[in-house]
């Protein structure tokens, strides 16, 4: 990988992750009353930054020649996927949590409250028991998936039944939704085919298409986030 790649394919989700989470906490700044789901949205996207900036170091060791970062070289931290897995882990009960705050059915919340805790538990077994700690699992991006798309199709079943409808370009949540139930869609089957599919197996159309789908979701899941944060700014978010 050139320094060039990087630049191309990692600087800009980074860029818009950042701005989404400077966004949201002007956001916060400017309410009169901070639910606490707004909160957890913001932390959420500093835990992205957080995890973002700390996944740099095997790119900064490597364009260094182990210059910098040096006791990671030849070792099973060489790479940054065990910090990946982590977002993989923590990403479905963030969003998750966020979405439960606005849904109305109390017998759907108590499942899924349940719900999250088998997840974390099977996560947890397959990450770090089944698979490996620096390795991605399949099983827990396609978990997560589900977990996600199944808090947001019943978010969006019972937005159709209120006269949110109309007041869709004031209402955060909304906007979340869209951008995490594309990039959800949109990426999880590359994800889970990573592992078969990459370039040392010969397969690198499939690497380049991987490769650009997660840039264009990143962008386009962020730059909602943030759109959402500076319309809601602007006017009196609904409640």
């Amino acid at each position: 990988m050139e320094f060039t790649d990087f630049l191309i394919f990692a600087l800009p989700v980074n860029i818009v992750e950042i701005l989404a989470f400077i966004l949201g906490i002007r956001y916060l700044k400017l309410l009169n009353n901070i639910r606490w789901s707004d909160k957890l949205l913001v932390v959420f996207l500093g835990f992205v930054v957080f995890i973002e900036i700390a996944s740099l170091y095997p790119i900064i060791a490597y364009f260094s020649k182990y210059e910098y970062f040096s006791f990671v070289q030849d070792t099973r931290f060489e790479g940054n996927r065990w910090l990946a897995n982590f977002y993989d882990l923590v990403n479905p009960i963030a969003i998750s949590l966020y979405f439960l705050f606005y849904i109305k059915n109390e017998t759907f919340k108590r499942f899924f409250y349940y719900l999250l805790g088998v997840f974390l538990l099977t996560s947890l077994y397959f990450q770090y028991f089944y698979t490996s700690f620096f390795e991605t699992s399949p099983t827990v991006v396609l978990l997560g998936t589900f977990v996600i798309l199944g808090v947001l199709l019943q978010f969006f079943y019972e937005l159709l039944k209120t006269d949110l409808i109309l007041n869709l370009n004031k209402y955060l949540p909304m906007y979340i939704a869209v951008g995490c139930f594309v990039f959800n869609l949109v990426t999880a089957p590359l994800s889970i085919f990573g592992d078969y599919f990459n370039i040392s197996k010969g397969n690198d159309l499939f690497v380049m298409l991987q490769v650009y789908t997660l840039l264009i979701s990143n962008i386009f899941m962020y730059s909602c986030f943030s759109l959402g944060f500076i319309r809601c700014s602007k006017k009196k978010p609904y409640n």
